[in-house]
């Protein structure tokens, strides 16, 4: 495989043994984004390998989550930017250009989301998102509280924890191996257009 075909570091063998489900949701993801990501390439190598980071992603997607999908993507993009993965960087800034419409948003979400106009719920959110990540050890029922003033229940301060920690381990994991972004990743959605889900929250 030359450097240029290289999805990440590692030559992975494909096993070729996805069944009739996991077959389905590549095709899914390839008419979704009219290309296969190089993470689910990767993943893709093997079908309990797939089915697990699936799985565990579809648990944080539940409708019961108490989070909506932008604030979702709000999460795993500043869970990206924290810990400083490039492949997670460009992949959830283009899925959060899609849910806002808003590339500038998007960017200063992804350089700095201090600086982005949130609503006090999200930016509460994101500090504790960004603890998660990089100074979970030290957090306390005070920064819980915050996000209970915030109007977040429980359930979905889980949620919330669940989230971050999952990008988290994404975020390593992408590092580690030396996943590469596709091009198309940084060119899509920023064209501006209406969002698809209001930014208030």
């Amino acid at each position: 495989m030359t450097d240029d075909a290289r999805i990440c570091g590692l030559d992975i063998p494909d096993r070729d043994n996805l069944d009739p489900e996991m077959q389905a949701f590549v095709k899914g993801v390839t008419k979704k984004y009219g290309f296969v990501p190089n993470f689910v390439k990767a993943y893709a190598t093997d079908n309990q390998r797939l089915r697990a980071f699936l799985g565990a992603y579809l648990e944080l997607q539940r409708p019961d989550s108490g989070l909506t999908h932008y604030e979702h993507e709000l999460i795993a993009l500043v869970s990206a930017a924290t810990n400083g993965c490039l492949y997670c960087t460009a992949h959830h800034g283009a899925l959060l250009r899609g849910e806002t419409g808003d590339a500038l948003f998007t960017e200063i979400i992804s350089r700095n989301y201090r600086h982005a106009e949130l609503s006090p719920r999200h930016r509460a959110m994101l500090d504790f998102a960004v603890k998660v990540n990089a100074d979970a050890e030290h957090i306390t029922d005070e920064d819980r509280d915050a996000l209970r003033e915030a109007g977040f229940t429980d359930e979905t301060i889980w949620n919330i924890a669940a989230t971050a920690s999952f990008y988290a381990g994404a975020n390593r994991m992408a590092q580690a191996v030396g996943l590469k972004p596709a091009r198309a990743y940084l060119e899509m959605n920023r064209e501006p257009r209406p969002a698809r889900r209001a930014k208030a929250g």
